[in-house]
């Protein structure tokens, strides 16, 4: 089944040279790309002002009774 494609816009920002840093050293630390650690930052953002859902938890896969 083919992905469904994310249309995604270009956005600039201005960070202080020192937060600059220190997320060009988070990326690197945790191999995450700065653009994915902004995304997951924005999206926290507007979680917490009520502006998006909260994500769907994903119930436990139901494990058939291991036979003894």
């Amino acid at each position: 089944m083919p992905k469904a494609k994310r249309t995604l816009l270009q956005q600039s920002i201005y960070l202080e040279p020192d937060k600059a840093a220190l997320l060009d050293s988070l990326a690197e630390t945790t191999l995450i790309p700065k653009a994915v650690l902004l995304r997951k930052a924005v999206d926290a953002l507007l979680e917490v002002n009520g502006l998006l859902p909260k994500p769907r938890q994903v119930p436990p896969a139901k494990r058939p009774p291991t036979v003894q």
